[in-house]
């Protein structure tokens, strides 16, 4: 008998211990991954959206404030956002000249908070990249020109002003091409965007949009974006096809165990949460990788994430397949991890789970003691006769034991553990 124990860091973090039934589910991007798909944990596909109907996003929520992305759909073809080095104060003078000696901004798929036009590297912690923070009136004002080239447009562009209560942006833009045709524009928080992440704008229609489902109802989005990756130089923008997690979402990566054995080593990567676990890509686009020169996308059974949704309850996820270069499909399954109490307050276990059950070759009792203590483990079939005895110590904490049943006949069984102030008494089924 094998034996494993982990130490119950943090409850919250682990407050279930048993698996309901994977949830078979797909993601449709569309051909070519046209779409952004919001995904939940709990109801599957909440809303899909053209990925191409917005250039820059302004956010809308506090903690992030300032932060303004842009669409790097297909890597950064789609919009390309270019520091000119200019201050907004050179508005008459920016020309697409400028875009020779500019640099690059990008978005961060470490977080919201920064996207490409907040990539301007200064030292001074007031600054937000495109404006800097006021520290009399906690406004952010703007102080950098950028040139903005959207769907082949090329625009100049200017953030005038963040007033952080209510949040509101005021900015301009002129279309290159028709130079004087300037427009002034205000994006507000207001009762439009009480409960999104960014408000999405549209510069060839001057026109803002709600493209997210309400915050609470979506874990992932399944989108184009980019990541930095380390091509042999140091790290480089490139585009990917994968998810990145809404604010609140911890995600923690069990990377190597198959899916049905990786909860035994739950405590390895999530009790404490790592750091990265609120990166927003924590699940990205590594999940499946491409055989050259021609395919297929291999999909690994090892990997599998661990998310705790906006509701609080906690789910295995894991990848099935992928064919992007088709329907731009992706498929996985989803099972929630589900609690089982002890509601005898007076009882030394808390909380226990027997999985898988039925069960074939082994079964796995995992259970919350209260105090290191010692307990009897045994199986006995349906006339009573003991037919697995084990004496089994207790640790302060969560346990784990895995149990060879394989010389078990088919049928079923009664599992108990027996103690002081400890009586388990559970169903076991065995299939073959």
């Amino acid at each position: 008998m094998k034996k494993i124990i982990f130490t119950l860091i943090s409850l919250v973090t682990l407050e279930n211990t048993a698996f309901s039934q994977w949830m078979a589910d797909s993601v449709l991007m569309g051909t070519g991954s046209v779409n952004d798909v919001y995904f939940s944990m709990q109801n599957g596909t909440v809303k899909t959206v053209d990925s191409k109907d917005w250039h820059l996003a302004f956010s809308m929520s506090p903690g992030d404030s300032a932060s303004i992305w842009a669409n790097h759909n297909a890597g950064n073809s789609y919009v390309k956002v270019y520091n000119i080095h200019k201050s907004v104060a050179d508005w008459s003078t920016v020309t697409l000249a400028d875009t020779a000696t500019a640099r690059m901004g990008y978005n961060n798929d470490k977080g919201w908070f920064q996207g490409a036009l907040n990539d301007l590297p200064r030292a001074s912690i007031f600054s937000f990249g495109w404006g800097t923070y006021d520290l009399t009136s906690h406004n952010i004002y703007g102080d950098s020109m950028f040139i903005i080239k959207a769907n082949n447009i090329f625009y100049k562009v200017a953030i005038d002003s963040l007033k952080s209560i209510p949040m509101e942006y005021y900015f301009r833009i002129e279309d290159l091409t028709t130079p004087g045709a300037m427009i002034v524009d205000t994006i507000k928080k207001g009762t439009t965007y009480p409960n999104n992440i960014f408000a999405y704008y549209n510069l060839a229609t001057a026109a803002d949009s709600v493209r997210e489902p309400a915050s609470a109802n979506w874990e992932l989005v399944f989108n184009r974006y980019n990541s930095f990756v380390d091509m042999g130089t140091g790290p480089v923008p490139y585009p990917v096809i994968g998810a990145l997690s809404n604010k609140g979402v911890k995600v923690s990566k069990a990377n190597g165990d198959h899916v049905d054995t990786a909860f035994l080593y739950f405590g390895t990567y999530v009790m404490p949460w790592p750091a990265d676990s609120n990166k927003i890509s924590a699940v990205g686009y590594d999940w499946k990788s491409f055989t050259p020169p021609g395919g297929p996308w291999v999909v690994p059974d090892s990997v599998s994430y661990f998310i705790h949704d906006k509701a609080g309850s906690l789910y295995q996820l894991q990848f099935t397949g992928y064919n992007g270069s088709g329907p731009g499909v992706i498929y996985l399954r989803r099972r929630l991890v589900v609690p089982t109490s002890v509601n005898d307050i007076e009882s030394n276990i808390s909380q226990y789970e027997i999985f898988p059950n039925p069960a074939q070759a082994h079964v796995n009792l995992m259970l919350e003691s209260k105090e290191n203590t010692s307990a009897n483990l045994m199986i006995t079939n349906l006339h009573g006769q003991v037919v697995m005895q084990q004496k089994v110590s207790l640790s302060q904490g969560l346990n784990n034991y895995q149990l060879n049943v394989s010389g078990l006949s088919a049928g079923n069984y009664i599992l108990s553990l027996n103690g002081t102030q400890i009586a388990i008494r559970e169903k076991l089924s065995i299939a073959k």
